[in-house]
């Protein structure tokens, strides 16, 4: 292929370094070809009550404040006509202790080869579901630690990577867009595996966006102790920008039908769940931006519940800098076991029965 024989003398490499009002960017083209380096760095302090044995108070560094730190390679070669070989290979990394996963994974995130059509982009590989693609940063928001909704263990599939996946996406017509994903079982990952599909349908119209998930996983014999239970998960986002404030709903709804090996959550009991969060964004002014958000959990089996209410701002120093700052408050009743950090304890979720926990992060971002 002409991508893979480009002679080097024919690269073109533009490196656009961070100021006051640029970031940084590297891009290598080639005629038809381009190929783009990308990545996030997230990271800072944070400090999280009632840990361990529930009694101590842990202060260390943290990644992910507001989301995942990554670094990435993105390339495109376009044939012309609307249609472009795309690939997307990201790796997720730890700032803070200069680490990168221990799973052995070279593209730990997003990992897929695909094309873009005038009918829209089929992709195959380690990738997203559409909760993620479409409500996480517009309508769910926080980091792993500091206070997201999919931290809650029925709801972890609303930020999840799937492997062994082929994917279509549509393109948006008057505002409509809709899409479907099917994964096949991870014979390579025993203790999370499981086939699995999403779909979903999404409207955008202005300042209004509405969407509604639906995955469905199974245990369907990734070894003979498959069990063949399933998770379901159905998720309504929506957000509505007046221009002076941003606002942000979305509903989700969890059922699980018994311990399963699957790509997502951890093996559990028949349970189901609920789970709702408010939120509001307000640009207090052109450098600062604040959120305010609150999260209601109810497992309806189990009769337990889970409050979280989350408070985090940012301000950009420069385009590609921002200072971060997040301050949450966990609240677990009816013998709920939710945490923002796990503590000694083996409940599922991590935490004590109706133990509370605070998290208080402050940190730095820098995207490039």
């Amino acid at each position: 292929m002409k991508f893979m024989n480009i002679p080097l003398a024919a690269l073109t490499c533009t490196a656009v370094l961070g100021s006051s009002n640029a970031s940084a960017d590297l891009t290598v083209t080639s005629g038809n070809a381009t190929l783009k380096a990308f990545g996030l760095i997230d990271t800072g302090l944070v400090a999280v009550t009632h840990t361990g044995d529930g009694h101590q108070i842990k202060t260390d560094t943290t990644d992910g404040i507001l989301s995942a730190s990554g670094l990435g390679l993105g390339g495109s070669y376009d044939f012309g006509s609307g249609f472009k070989a795309i690939v997307n290979l990201q790796a997720s990394f730890s700032p803070s202790r200069l680490q990168i996963p221990t799973n052995h994974e070279l593209f730990s995130r997003n990992a897929y080869a695909g094309l873009e059509s005038p009918w829209g982009t089929f992709t195959l590989g380690k990738q997203w579901d559409f909760n993620d693609d479409w409500f996480f940063g517009t309508v769910f928001k926080g980091g792993y630690n500091t206070g997201a909704i999919f931290k809650f263990s029925e709801f972890d599939a609303i930020s999840e990577l799937y492997r062994n996946t082929v994917k279509y996406t549509s393109p948006e017509i008057s505002g409509l867009q809709v899409g479907a994903m099917y994964g096949l079982n991870d014979y390579r990952k025993l203790e999370q595996a499981g086939s699995m599909y999403s779909l979903g349908v999404k409207y955008t119209s202005g300042p209004l966006m509405v969407g509604l998930t639906h995955n469905h996983e199974e245990d369907t014999g990734v070894d003979e102790n498959y069990t063949g239970n399933r998770y379901l998960l159905t998720t309504l986002g929506s957000s509505y920008n007046w221009g002076w404030i941003n606002g942000r709903l979305g509903l989700t709804y969890a059922d699980i039908s018994g311990p399963a090996k699957l790509q997502s959550i951890g093996a559990m009991s028949a349970r189901k769940a609920y789970a709702v969060e408010v939120g509001v964004d307000y640009p207090f002014t052109s450098a600062f931006t604040g959120s305010a958000n609150v999260i209601y959990r109810d497992n309806t089996t189990l009769s337990n519940q889970t409050l979280m209410y989350r408070l985090s701002g940012e301000y950009k120093i420069s385009k590609p800098l921002s200072l971060t700052a997040n301050l949450a408050y966990l609240h677990n009743q009816g013998g709920a076991t939710e945490s923002f950090v796990n503590t000694h304890a083996d409940f599922v979720g991590g935490g004590y029965p109706n133990q509370n926990q605070m998290s208080t992060a402050v940190g730095v971002r820098y995207r490039f």
